[in-house]
Protein backbone atom coordinates (compact mmCIF):
# COMPACT_ATOMS: atom_id res chain seq x y z
CA UNK A 1 0.00 0.00 0.00
CA UNK A 2 1.33 3.42 -0.95
CA UNK A 3 0.09 6.45 0.94
CA UNK A 4 1.36 8.60 -1.93
CA UNK A 5 -0.96 6.66 -4.25
CA UNK A 6 -3.98 7.57 -2.12
CA UNK A 7 -2.90 11.20 -1.88
CA UNK A 8 -2.71 11.34 -5.68
CA UNK A 9 -6.19 9.81 -5.93
CA UNK A 10 -7.78 12.36 -3.60
CA UNK A 11 -5.78 15.23 -5.10
CA UNK A 12 -7.08 14.55 -8.62
CA UNK A 13 -9.28 17.27 -10.09
CA UNK A 14 -12.03 14.71 -10.80
CA UNK A 15 -12.20 13.43 -7.21
CA UNK A 16 -12.01 16.92 -5.76
CA UNK A 17 -14.91 17.93 -8.02
CA UNK A 18 -16.88 14.90 -6.80
CA UNK A 19 -16.39 16.00 -3.21
CA UNK A 20 -17.66 19.46 -4.07
CA UNK A 21 -20.75 17.97 -5.75
CA UNK A 22 -21.59 15.11 -3.38
CA UNK A 23 -19.99 16.08 -0.07
CA UNK A 24 -20.40 19.81 -0.04
CA UNK A 25 -20.42 22.17 2.92
CA UNK A 26 -24.10 21.64 3.80
CA UNK A 27 -24.55 17.87 3.39
CA UNK A 28 -24.59 17.13 7.12
CA UNK A 29 -23.52 13.97 8.90
CA UNK A 30 -22.09 11.11 6.86
CA UNK A 31 -23.97 8.53 8.92
CA UNK A 32 -25.66 8.07 12.29
CA UNK A 33 -22.47 6.82 13.87
CA UNK A 34 -20.70 10.07 13.08
CA UNK A 35 -23.61 12.08 14.48
CA UNK A 36 -23.65 10.06 17.71
CA UNK A 37 -19.88 10.35 18.09
CA UNK A 38 -19.82 14.13 17.74
CA UNK A 39 -22.66 14.49 20.21
CA UNK A 40 -20.70 12.33 22.67
CA UNK A 41 -17.53 14.40 22.19
CA UNK A 42 -19.30 17.76 22.44
CA UNK A 43 -19.87 17.56 26.18
CA UNK A 44 -16.11 17.78 26.77
CA UNK A 45 -14.89 19.59 23.66
CA UNK A 46 -17.47 22.35 23.21
CA UNK A 47 -15.80 25.77 22.88
CA UNK A 48 -12.27 24.39 22.59
CA UNK A 49 -10.08 24.75 19.46
CA UNK A 50 -10.97 22.21 16.75
CA UNK A 51 -8.71 20.59 14.16
CA UNK A 52 -10.66 19.15 11.20
CA UNK A 53 -8.37 16.63 9.50
CA UNK A 54 -8.99 15.48 5.92
CA UNK A 55 -11.52 18.25 5.50
CA UNK A 56 -12.09 17.78 1.77
CA UNK A 57 -14.38 20.51 0.45
CA UNK A 58 -15.80 21.23 3.92
CA UNK A 59 -18.68 18.84 4.64
CA UNK A 60 -17.88 18.79 8.38
CA UNK A 61 -17.09 22.49 8.75
CA UNK A 62 -20.56 23.79 9.63
CA UNK A 63 -21.10 20.84 12.00
CA UNK A 64 -17.89 21.48 13.92
CA UNK A 65 -18.27 25.24 14.01
CA UNK A 66 -21.47 24.68 15.97
CA UNK A 67 -19.11 23.43 18.70
CA UNK A 68 -16.47 26.13 18.46
CA UNK A 69 -15.49 29.31 16.64
CA UNK A 70 -11.83 28.32 16.94
CA UNK A 71 -11.57 26.08 13.90
CA UNK A 72 -8.66 24.95 11.70
CA UNK A 73 -8.96 22.69 8.64
CA UNK A 74 -6.26 20.57 7.01
CA UNK A 75 -6.02 18.12 4.12
CA UNK A 76 -3.02 16.54 2.44
CA UNK A 77 -4.51 17.08 -1.05
CA UNK A 78 -3.94 20.64 -2.35
CA UNK A 79 -6.95 20.43 -4.69
CA UNK A 80 -9.18 19.66 -1.71
CA UNK A 81 -7.86 22.67 0.20
CA UNK A 82 -8.46 24.83 -2.87
CA UNK A 83 -12.08 23.62 -2.95
CA UNK A 84 -12.42 24.27 0.78
CA UNK A 85 -11.09 27.81 0.47
CA UNK A 86 -13.62 28.56 -2.25
CA UNK A 87 -16.39 27.47 0.12
CA UNK A 88 -14.92 29.08 3.25
CA UNK A 89 -12.52 31.87 2.25
CA UNK A 90 -12.39 33.34 5.77
CA UNK A 91 -11.40 30.17 7.65
CA UNK A 92 -7.95 28.78 8.40
CA UNK A 93 -7.04 25.95 6.02
CA UNK A 94 -3.66 24.33 5.39
CA UNK A 95 -2.17 21.58 3.25
CA UNK A 96 -0.83 19.20 5.89
CA UNK A 97 -0.22 15.48 6.35
CA UNK A 98 -1.68 13.81 9.46
CA UNK A 99 1.48 11.73 9.88
CA UNK A 100 3.54 14.85 10.61
CA UNK A 101 1.82 17.93 11.98
CA UNK A 102 4.88 19.89 13.07
CA UNK A 103 3.24 23.22 12.19
CA UNK A 104 0.99 22.86 15.26
CA UNK A 105 1.94 23.12 18.93
CA UNK A 106 1.60 20.52 21.66
CA UNK A 107 -1.80 20.71 23.34
CA UNK A 108 -3.14 23.22 20.81
CA UNK A 109 -6.57 21.61 20.27
CA UNK A 110 -9.41 20.37 22.43
CA UNK A 111 -11.01 18.30 19.66
CA UNK A 112 -9.53 16.55 16.63
CA UNK A 113 -11.84 15.02 14.02
CA UNK A 114 -10.68 12.77 11.17
CA UNK A 115 -13.88 11.80 9.36
CA UNK A 116 -14.85 9.78 6.28
CA UNK A 117 -12.37 6.97 7.06
CA UNK A 118 -9.47 9.28 6.29
CA UNK A 119 -7.09 7.37 8.55
CA UNK A 120 -7.55 4.38 6.26
CA UNK A 121 -5.55 6.07 3.51
CA UNK A 122 -2.28 5.37 5.34
CA UNK A 123 -0.55 2.05 5.99
CA UNK A 124 -1.12 -0.17 9.02
CA UNK A 125 2.11 1.01 10.63
CA UNK A 126 1.45 4.68 9.88
CA UNK A 127 -1.90 4.65 11.68
CA UNK A 128 0.01 4.63 14.96
CA UNK A 129 2.06 7.63 13.83
CA UNK A 130 -1.13 9.54 13.03
CA UNK A 131 -2.62 8.85 16.45
CA UNK A 132 0.66 9.77 18.16
CA UNK A 133 0.54 13.17 16.43
CA UNK A 134 -3.09 13.63 17.44
CA UNK A 135 -2.28 12.82 21.07
CA UNK A 136 0.56 15.35 21.03
CA UNK A 137 -1.71 18.08 19.67
CA UNK A 138 -4.57 17.46 22.09
CA UNK A 139 -4.92 19.38 25.34
CA UNK A 140 -5.64 17.43 28.50
CA UNK A 141 -8.45 16.52 28.54
CA UNK A 142 -8.91 16.41 24.79
CA UNK A 143 -11.23 14.43 22.54
CA UNK A 144 -10.51 12.52 19.34
CA UNK A 145 -13.19 11.40 16.86
CA UNK A 146 -12.27 9.37 13.79
CA UNK A 147 -13.89 6.82 11.51
CA UNK A 148 -12.42 3.67 10.01
CA UNK A 149 -13.61 0.93 7.64
CA UNK A 150 -14.52 -2.50 8.96
CA UNK A 151 -12.75 -5.60 7.62
CA UNK A 152 -15.98 -7.56 8.27
CA UNK A 153 -18.27 -4.97 6.68
CA UNK A 154 -19.78 -4.75 3.19
CA UNK A 155 -17.19 -2.35 1.74
CA UNK A 156 -14.46 -4.99 2.03
CA UNK A 157 -14.18 -7.26 -1.02
CA UNK A 158 -16.47 -5.36 -3.36
CA UNK A 159 -16.21 -6.00 -7.12
CA UNK A 160 -17.09 -3.79 -10.09
CA UNK A 161 -20.02 -5.89 -11.37
CA UNK A 162 -21.66 -7.05 -8.14
CA UNK A 163 -25.44 -6.85 -7.66
CA UNK A 164 -25.17 -7.17 -3.87
CA UNK A 165 -22.45 -6.15 -1.46
CA UNK A 166 -20.21 -8.66 0.34
CA UNK A 167 -21.66 -9.83 3.70
CA UNK A 168 -25.17 -8.97 2.48
CA UNK A 169 -27.50 -11.79 1.41
CA UNK A 170 -27.98 -11.89 -2.36
CA UNK A 171 -31.54 -11.80 -3.59
CA UNK A 172 -32.00 -11.37 -7.33
CA UNK A 173 -34.18 -8.43 -8.18
CA UNK A 174 -34.95 -7.38 -11.77
CA UNK A 175 -35.26 -3.78 -10.59
CA UNK A 176 -31.84 -3.91 -8.91
CA UNK A 177 -30.28 -5.48 -12.00
CA UNK A 178 -31.78 -2.86 -14.34
CA UNK A 179 -30.64 -0.05 -12.00
CA UNK A 180 -27.08 -1.44 -11.82
CA UNK A 181 -26.84 -1.89 -15.60
CA UNK A 182 -28.35 1.55 -16.20
CA UNK A 183 -25.78 3.24 -13.98
CA UNK A 184 -22.98 1.54 -15.88
CA UNK A 185 -24.41 2.52 -19.26
CA UNK A 186 -24.58 6.15 -18.12
CA UNK A 187 -20.88 6.15 -17.21
CA UNK A 188 -18.99 3.70 -19.45
CA UNK A 189 -15.68 5.46 -18.78
CA UNK A 190 -16.23 4.94 -15.05
CA UNK A 191 -16.84 1.23 -15.66
CA UNK A 192 -13.56 0.95 -17.55
CA UNK A 193 -11.69 2.76 -14.76
CA UNK A 194 -13.32 0.60 -12.09
CA UNK A 195 -12.46 -2.69 -13.78
CA UNK A 196 -8.92 -1.56 -14.58
CA UNK A 197 -8.25 -0.28 -11.05
CA UNK A 198 -9.84 -3.29 -9.35
CA UNK A 199 -7.94 -5.76 -11.53
CA UNK A 200 -4.65 -3.97 -10.92
CA UNK A 201 -5.20 -3.91 -7.15
CA UNK A 202 -6.49 -7.47 -6.81
CA UNK A 203 -3.05 -9.05 -6.61
CA UNK A 204 -1.92 -6.54 -3.97
CA UNK A 205 -4.66 -7.22 -1.42
CA UNK A 206 -3.10 -7.96 1.97
CA UNK A 207 -5.58 -9.68 4.29
CA UNK A 208 -4.25 -10.42 7.78
CA UNK A 209 -7.62 -11.42 9.26
CA UNK A 210 -7.63 -8.80 12.02
CA UNK A 211 -6.97 -6.11 9.40
CA UNK A 212 -6.53 -5.83 5.65
CA UNK A 213 -5.40 -3.55 2.83
CA UNK A 214 -7.67 -3.62 -0.23
CA UNK A 215 -9.27 -1.40 -2.89
CA UNK A 216 -12.38 0.61 -2.06
CA UNK A 217 -15.25 0.86 -4.54
CA UNK A 218 -15.47 4.65 -4.14
CA UNK A 219 -13.86 6.71 -6.91
CA UNK A 220 -13.76 3.76 -9.34
CA UNK A 221 -11.77 1.45 -7.03
CA UNK A 222 -8.80 3.83 -7.13
CA UNK A 223 -8.22 4.21 -3.35
CA UNK A 224 -6.27 1.37 -1.70
CA UNK A 225 -7.51 1.44 1.88
CA UNK A 226 -6.95 -0.04 5.32
CA UNK A 227 -9.79 -2.10 6.85
CA UNK A 228 -9.83 -2.81 10.57
CA UNK A 229 -11.73 -5.02 13.03
CA UNK A 230 -13.12 -4.30 16.48
CA UNK A 231 -10.14 -5.90 18.20
CA UNK A 232 -7.59 -4.23 15.91
CA UNK A 233 -8.98 -0.72 16.35
CA UNK A 234 -9.19 -1.14 20.13
CA UNK A 235 -5.51 -2.13 20.20
CA UNK A 236 -4.58 0.78 17.95
CA UNK A 237 -6.33 3.42 20.06
CA UNK A 238 -5.31 2.17 23.49
CA UNK A 239 -1.77 1.51 22.26
CA UNK A 240 -1.51 5.15 21.27
CA UNK A 241 -2.32 6.22 24.83
CA UNK A 242 -6.02 7.03 24.44
CA UNK A 243 -8.98 5.85 26.48
CA UNK A 244 -11.90 4.72 24.34
CA UNK A 245 -15.12 6.47 25.33
CA UNK A 246 -17.35 4.76 22.77
CA UNK A 247 -17.27 2.98 19.43
CA UNK A 248 -20.28 3.58 17.18
CA UNK A 249 -21.37 1.55 14.16
CA UNK A 250 -22.46 3.44 11.05
CA UNK A 251 -26.13 2.95 12.01
CA UNK A 252 -25.53 4.82 15.29
CA UNK A 253 -25.59 1.76 17.54
CA UNK A 254 -22.89 1.30 20.17
CA UNK A 255 -20.38 -1.50 19.66
CA UNK A 256 -20.29 -3.14 23.07
CA UNK A 257 -17.01 -3.29 24.96
CA UNK A 258 -16.98 -7.10 24.85
CA UNK A 259 -17.89 -7.43 21.15
CA UNK A 260 -15.44 -9.58 19.20
CA UNK A 261 -16.80 -8.74 15.76
CA UNK A 262 -19.25 -6.46 13.96
CA UNK A 263 -20.91 -6.32 10.53
CA UNK A 264 -20.92 -2.49 10.47
CA UNK A 265 -19.56 -0.88 7.33
CA UNK A 266 -17.38 1.41 9.44
CA UNK A 267 -16.78 2.49 13.02
CA UNK A 268 -16.57 5.97 14.49
CA UNK A 269 -14.40 6.04 17.59
CA UNK A 270 -14.62 8.59 20.37
CA UNK A 271 -11.46 8.60 22.50
CA UNK A 272 -10.12 10.76 25.31
CA UNK A 273 -6.52 11.74 25.93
Amino acid sequence: MSTDHNRDVFDSVRVAAAYVEYAGPTDGFLDRGEAAALVAAAAVARGTPVLDVGVGSGRTTALLRLMSDRYVAIDYAPNMIDAFRRNFPDLQAHVADARSLTAFADGEFGLIVFSNNGIDTVTHEERGRVLAEFRRLLADPGMLVFSTLNRNGPSFGEKPFQLSRPTQRFRFSPKRAVTAIGRRLLDPAGVVRSVRNWWSAKSRVDDRGSWAIAPLAAHDFAPFMHFTTVSDVRSLVTGAGFTIVEIFADDGSIVSADAETSSADNFTIVARK
